[in-house]
């Protein structure tokens, strides 16, 4: 994969995880720390502190997008068994052959696992987002009316659950569409059709040649 692209993605998860754990402080904390950020002389550092938050979204998105696998790898489990039941090799290796030398290929499955991988991150943070929001409206919301809190309450709760609940959706279509391309293009690759990697051909024999000596020496 490219690896501006994977930043990018990883990225992108990260800054949506910061909006539900930054509404988990303001709920457990309040909000006087985020004044107390702003009266500071904090703002003198906005580059390195922008560089350094980068960096921490960006592990944060790794973190999120590993949850977010596990959580739907069952799911995704279940959608292959339906769409794709019978490779004819793991679909690791036929998603490598196929790709191999053709770059065009190549480019279309690393495009579909990218939105994948970004739907699926995005069910997860919607969902916990919506969560945190409606808890900030029951438990800190202390200026707005009985009224304008369920208000308040119902809206959060309706567009949160849409957007979890589109972001999945997606997620399955999209995962659906990866399988049926993979179907599609498996009927020109047989199992004795699959050329050995010279990479790990290499690594085969210098660990058969160091094992050669090793006896040799004794």
């Amino acid at each position: 994969m490219n690896t501006t692209l994977l930043f990018a993605e990883l990225l992108i998860i990260g800054l949506q995880t910061a909006v539900w754990i930054f509404i988990l402080l303001i709920n457990v904390f309040g909000t006087g720390w985020v004044q107390a950020i702003q009266t500071s002389d904090l703002a003198n550092w906005q580059a390195a502190i922008l560089i350094v938050m980068l960096s921490v979204f960006y592990v944060i998105g790794i973190i999120i997008d590993r949850v977010a696998d596990a959580l739907f790898s069952r799911w995704e489990w279940k959608l292959r068994r339906v769409g794709f039941p019978d490779p004819p090799m793991p679909i690791v290796v036929l998603r490598f052959e196929l790709a191999r030398g053709n770059e065009h290929l190549n480019h279309q499955f690393e495009y579909n696992r990218t939105r994948m991988r970004i739907s699926r991150a995005s069910a997860l943070n919607f969902g916990l987002a919506t969560i945190m929001g409606v808890i900030y409206i029951l438990t800190r919301a202390q200026t707005a009316s009985p009224n304008e809190k369920w208000i308040m309450f119902i809206t959060t709760l309706i567009i949160g659950t849409a957007l979890t609940l589109g972001a999945a959706f997606t997620w399955r279509k999209l995962i659906r569409g990866y399988f049926g391309m993979l179907k599609e293009y498996s009927r020109f690759i047989q199992p004795g059709n699959v050329k050995p990697i010279p990479a790990l051909n290499n690594k085969n024999r210098d660990v058969s040649i160091k094992q050669r000596k090793q006896k040799d020496e004794q």
